[in-house]
């Protein structure tokens, strides 16, 4: 059996290595849980363990086949741990982004939904893809069903400014006083 993913060290492998030790290394003003190679380790395989038995595969000969450039979209979701289908867990914000083979075409502004019933997000969600149909869809419904995936964000890396997780605005040294 594997063992039980740690919440903490894969919201810490979403982030940049220098944000991650901002956050963890003692050294930086961080928490202390900065454990030199051994997280450089575990940063790697949170962000790449599942990938590694695609890349181990031997080498064989290729055959490229064209396939149609058919939209899709990927809903982006910031939230404080990992989330499992059907999981009740507040999602912080979220954004939709549409996608046309393989480059990316158009984006969503993120907006924060933490508050919001579980109910409001959905339909938030449907909104979204909805918004993207309308403007990119052509009238025609394929690719626009669905989301074709759900990318997972730390919290850490919410986009929206201002942002009760930052707190930014709550530093009075950040804006000088009008005189």
């Amino acid at each position: 059996m594997s063992r039980p993913l740690n919440e903490k060290c894969w919201a810490c492998s979403l982030l940049t290595p220098a944000e991650a030790r901002k956050l963890h290394d003692a050294a930086c003003g961080g928490d202390g849980c900065w454990v030199g190679d051994s997280c450089h380790s575990k940063r790697s395989y949170y962000r790449k363990g599942r990938q590694r038995p695609i890349q181990r595969r031997p080498m064989i000969d290729e055959v490229v086949v064209s396939v149609p450039e058919i939209p899709y979209v990927v809903l982006h979701t910031y939230l404080d741990k990992p989330r499992q289908p059907n999981d009740q867990v507040v999602i912080h914000a979220i954004c939709a982004e549409l996608w046309l083979g393989n480059a990316p075409k158009a984006m969503t502004r993120p907006e924060h939904t933490f508050g919001y019933p579980p109910r409001l997000v959905k339909e938030y969600a449907l909104q979204l893809l909805e918004a993207l149909y309308l403007k990119y869809g052509h009238g025609r419904r394929t690719g626009f069903e669905r989301f074709a995936r759900e990318e997972q964000h730390s919290i850490a890396q919410c986009p929206v400014r201002p942002c009760s997780y930052h707190a930014a605005h709550l530093n009075p040294y950040q804006f000088s006083p009008s005189r």
